[in-house]
């Protein structure tokens, strides 16, 4: 349905989800995990799709959660975040290799999105991070551990305390994704690293891939539940009133520690 937030399509073995609010740089709703969480449900039990594609129509992958409009508090801000992090394992722990198509920003809970994929593709002109930080929040969903498996422990603060965006090349060099190319090969390359995937045999692969999930981050569900505490306590501050004052006024913020 075109009125939907979520969109699939399938080609052949290839099945591709896109997030559809372009107008919104496709932050994440309620509602959009909602339907997520139907659609991962359906792929899991869909033997004839061998890889999915992870994609953001418009300008942008993902500018992570919608905070426009929206009032979180420590309780309503655990509820949701317990259910992206929900999703996001979902969406990991599919037995097809997923491929997240990384263009425009791609920040905070996108990024942490994009994290949960088995492969990352992204355009030299790309920006990913974490920009919480300075907006008073805590990023969490995933950050913590995703993160440092990939880029190592010291980059992974660096990036998360710093919340500087690096650009899709720089991205491929430190680790954080897995190809960086031209916006023009974007899509060709995503299709050929496709076409690769669906050659192996898919039940080995989906064995695999599990075996490399459940081992390199043995206490997911605690870490996790770290991070959902600390960002949902974390509302009650003053620090994260003002970041988002000073992030929708378009000023810097003045934080207090308060």
């Amino acid at each position: 349905m075109a009125d939907s937030s979520i969109i699939t399509k399938k080609e052949g073995a290839v099945a591709t989800i896109f997030l559809n609010r372009p107008e919104r740089l496709n932050t994440l709703t309620e509602t959009m995990l909602e339907e997520l969480e139907q659609v991962i449900g359906r792929l899991r039990e869909d033997r004839e799709t061998r890889v999915v594609i992870l994609r953001g129509l418009g300008k942008a992958f993902c500018a992570g959660v919608e905070m426009k409009g929206v009032t979180y508090n420590p309780l309503n801000a655990k509820a949701f975040l317990v259910k992206m992090n929900r999703v996001l394992h979902d969406f990991e722990m599919l037995p097809q290799p997923t491929i997240a198509v990384i263009h425009g920003a791609c920040v905070a809970g996108g990024l942490e999105f994009a994290l949960a994929a088995t492969f990352r593709i992204a355009a030299f002109q790309s920006k990913l991070g974490l920009p919480e930080t300075g907006l008073g929040l805590v990023a969490a969903a995933g950050t913590t551990y995703r993160l440092p498996r990939l880029v190592g422990f010291g980059k992974a603060l660096e990036i998360a305390l710093l919340g500087q965006m690096i650009n899709g090349k720089e991205a491929e060099t430190i680790g954080l994704v897995t190809r960086a190319v031209a916006m023009d090969g974007l899509l060709p390359t995503a299709r050929k690293f496709a076409e690769s995937l669906c050659q192996k045999a898919p039940i080995a692969i989906g064995y695999v891939k599990e075996a490399f999930c459940l081992n390199v981050t043995p206490n997911r569900e605690t870490a996790n539940m770290l991070e959902i505490l600390f960002a949902s306590v974390n509302h009650y501050t003053q620090d994260k009133v003002e970041g988002l004052k000073a992030f929708f006024e378009k000023r810097p913020p003045s934080f207090r520690g308060e």
